[in-house]
Order: structure tokens, then sequence, then C-alpha cells
């Protein structure tokens, strides 16, 4: 079951980094909707993760570029390795994963997730001393806001 849990995470991290370069080529919407949405509301395609939080940073155009880029290439890079861990995902849902397999998805995991700590650092590598303060400030805020829902910002209970 935990396993389960990681593989749901990684899989959503790889999808939010291959979408974030869409997102990262479109120009902020002014917010005129009042106070910022935060926790499970931003999700759904408003404000995916790390990438959401990138689009608040005010980015210049060669800084989009730059991060688009990035995302392009760790898209292409991994792409077969993504392709093998979705096979081994449905041979696990069918109930056919062997022991090998189980080995191979695990290595999978741990690859893709390498990868995705390799793109995080040369996103940061974009940033000025300013955005990565910001983007620190955001994350903080994001992770205490973390559970909590509503206007009122009640526990989940």
């Amino acid at each position: 079951m935990f396993t389960r849990i990681k593989l749901i995470m990684v899989s959503g991290a790889i999808c939010l980094t291959w979408f974030a370069g869409a997102a990262m080529g479109q120009q902020p919407e002014p917010n005129t909707a009042g106070p910022q949405q935060t926790g499970r509301q931003m999700r759904h395609g408003r404000m995916p993760g790390l990438f959401g939080a990138f689009r608040q940073l005010n980015l210049t155009d060669q800084q989009r570029q730059q991060v688009r880029s990035i995302m392009q290439t760790q898209f292409q890079s991994t792409q077969s390795q993504r392709q093998e861990l979705g096979q081994l995902m449905q041979k696990r849902r069918a109930g056919t994963l062997t022991a090998d397999d189980e080995a191979r998805l695990k290595a999978l995991h741990m690859q893709l997730r390498q990868a995705e700590q390799g793109v995080h650092a040369q996103l940061l590598a974009v940033l000025t001393p300013e955005q990565k303060t910001q983007l620190e400030e955001i994350i903080k805020t994001r992770r205490e806001n973390r559970g909590k829902i509503g206007p009122d910002k009640q526990p989940i209970i």
C-alpha cells in the first residue's frame, strides 16, 4: 500500500514536470478573485505544486525559456523509463507482476526520483537570489496551510 502511494506521488510529479513546460509559457493572469487560494483548492490544474509556485515568481522571458528547455529535456530523457514504468504498473494491476518486475519497478522509481531532483536543482539555478527567497516563502506558506481548507482555514477532520 505504501509503495502504491509512493508510485502515485512519483507519477504525479513526473506529470507535473511534463505539464510545467506549457504552464511556464503562459503569462500569469491578474488575480481579481480576491485572496489567493492555497492547499487542496489549488489542485486540478490551477496551480500545480512547485511549478505553480514558479508562476508566482514573475520570471523573465529568458528564465521562462530556460525552464521550458529544462522541462523538455527532462521529458525526453525519461520517456522510455516512464513508458516501461507504465507497462509494469499495468502488470501490477493485472496481478502478473513477478519478483524481477517488482525489482525493476523500484529501480525505475529511484531513477526517476533522481532525475526529478536533478531537474529541481537546474530550475533553482535559473532563479535570482530574490526569486529563491520568494520561492522559499511560497513553499513555507503552502506547508503551513497543508491540510487546511476553506476561507477560515479549518483543519480537515
